[in-house]
């Protein structure tokens, strides 16, 4: 159990932080964001004061399509050893969850936990889900055609290409 506990702790302190990051973003960007609203409106007040309404707003939409273009071209620039080593990183962690089996990852004891917490939470996520389901009921039918079909055409394939190699020469 001090294993499962310790795994528990780590995950907590994992989301508490995430969380906290996630809440001073939004601290620091929703003002951010009313202020160029203000900003928006200001400055389109201004424009239409000077010119035409329409070259007023064609005005603030360019200034809008130039600050999009410097973000495009800072993002394209930034620094590849950045983008290597998120690469690295990724690939580091694939094969590390690549690397773990499922039985050492959970005892006996975690699998009983697992399978209490979810029979004790579908009496009230089940109803949920179900009406989800049936809104979404279209979507899921095409998504379950189309993994058939691409399934279907994989082993389709596998197996035209192994009667190829056995097939008699005519």
């Amino acid at each position: 159990m001090l294993g499962l506990n310790f795994v528990f702790r780590k995950a907590q302190a994992t989301v508490d932080n995430a969380m906290a990051k996630l809440v001073w973003t939004m601290l620091m960007v929703v003002p951010l964001i009313v202020a160029v609203g203000f900003g928006t409106a200001a400055a389109s007040a201004y424009l239409h004061r000077i010119y035409e309404p329409e070259i007023a707003d064609l005005i603030v939409a360019g200034a809008y399509g130039v600050v999009a273009i410097v973000m495009a071209i800072a993002y394209a620039l930034r620094t590849p050893e950045t983008a290597q080593s998120e690469e690295a990183k990724a690939q580091e962690e694939v094969g590390a969850s690549a690397n773990t089996t499922h039985s050492s990852m959970l005892g006996e004891a975690e699998r009983d936990m697992i399978m209490a917490a979810l029979t004790t939470a579908a009496p009230f996520a089940l109803p949920r889900l179900v009406s989800v389901a049936f809104r979404n009921l279209p979507v899921l039918a095409v998504l379950g055609i189309v993994a058939f079909i691409l399934s279907r055409g994989a082993t389709a394939q596998g197996m035209a290409q192994s009667d190829l190699g056995t097939a008699p020469a005519e």
